[in-house]
């Protein structure tokens, strides 16, 4: 079953009003950037669907996408280093599960759930208006708030209270939802983040996500571990691979680890940071093209204990697909339709289209 044609839909589609951030903080580049999805022909007639990392130059989808073609998807080895490798991972299982009438996640191993817990994954807001999105979000079914911090305050002190306040201001709109503050490793030092965990006493914390420098101490982690043993709260951090992984398993220097890659890689560091006993989450930013491959890793990942960030189905105006994503109880259910189970809405897409290109076996 072999590529025959390929159709790249560049698009641009509003940011869900307030989703990431609100008025007075403006919206951020990811939020309004064209995104380019794709479907991929076969000569069998079947199509997959795909999604084409954000900042991927024309010139490198189109070098990508024509070594692509000609090639079958029943037959190439996706462990070897294929231009564009996490969309065409996805492209090629999409087709593959059409192709034997199962979906994607039986192709990784088989799921380990059937629903993905997620969390309302947002972005810098004021506390009213933090407060109001986790309000509405809570009545759309997500139960884990999200929210990347510290966006203009300079001062350790100003810092913490912008944290706290937005913390403070969820509870008492929503006092069942988790927070997870996304703290982008800008407190710095440890005694920074002890006072905050202090001032957050109380308050249903989820996780601190990237509290402190990743240099902390030269980068041996032994900060990390420090503030992990003197604070209350767990602590989370981005992981840059196995070695990466295998430092911070020795220095204990976290609770959650937040895992990145590839599809496939991801799903190895997954089940690599499970038998090291470091349980944590992955996350996506995509349209639903890219959220419905995610949503099929997700089911499969060895070390997912807690809410996954999917900046995806309900953060813009529109998700691109025909068929809905279903939240139930704080988590997005895994569909079991063949291949991704996800099909792409054409006239969705011309509202929101920016460019078209079409590369095809000559």
């Amino acid at each position: 079953m072999k590529i025959t044609r390929i159709t790249v839909y560049v698009v641009n589609v509003p940011e869900t009003r307030w989703w990431w951030s609100d008025d007075e903080h403006g919206q951020p580049g990811h939020m309004r950037d064209e995104h380019a999805v794709a479907e991929v022909e076969t000569d069998q007639g079947l199509t997959g669907l795909t999604q084409i990392g954000r900042f991927t130059t024309r010139e490198g989808i189109e070098e990508g996408l024509r070594s692509w073609l000609g090639q079958d998807v029943l037959e190439v080895n996706l462990t070897d280093p294929w231009p564009l490798i996490t969309a065409f991972e996805q492209a090629v299982l999409d087709l593959r599960g059409q192709a034997l009438g199962v979906p994607v996640h039986q192709l990784l191993g088989g799921r380990r759930r059937d629903r993905v817990p997620v969390t309302m994954c947002t972005g810098y807001k004021t506390p009213a208006n933090t407060a109001e999105q986790a309000a509405r979000g809570w009545e759309q079914g997500f139960r884990w708030y999200k929210m990347k911090c510290i966006s203009r305050e300079t001062t350790a002190e100003a810092r913490i209270r912008h944290i706290v306040d937005r913390c403070r201001a969820i509870h008492e709109a929503v006092p069942g939802m988790g927070i997870r503050p996304d703290i982008r490793w800008r407190l710095q030092e440890v005694g920074v983040a002890q006072e905050l965990s202090r001032r957050l006493e109380g308050l249903p914390m989820e996780s601190l996500e990237s509290p402190i420098a990743k240099a902390a101490q030269g980068g041996t982690y032994s900060e990390w571990r420090r503030l992990r043993y003197s604070i209350g709260h767990p602590v989370a951090d981005h992981v840059g691979g196995a070695e990466d992984l295998i430092q911070r398993s020795r220095a204990e220097a976290l609770d959650y680890t937040i895992l990145g890659g590839s599809h496939l890689e991801l799903l190895r560091l997954s089940d690599f940071s499970h038998r090291l006993g470091l349980e944590g989450w992955s996350q996506c930013v995509a349209y639903g093209p890219g959220a419905a491959m995610a949503l099929h890793v997700a089911a499969c990942m060895a070390n997912l204990s807690r809410p996954y960030d999917m900046v995806g189905p309900f953060a813009w105006e529109h998700d691109l697909t025909n068929e809905p994503f279903e939240l139930v109880d704080g988590g997005f259910v895994v569909p079991s339709r063949p291949g991704l189970g996800f099909t792409l809405d054409h006239d969705a897409v011309g509202r929101y289209l920016v460019n078209r290109f079409t590369y095809q076996e000559e």
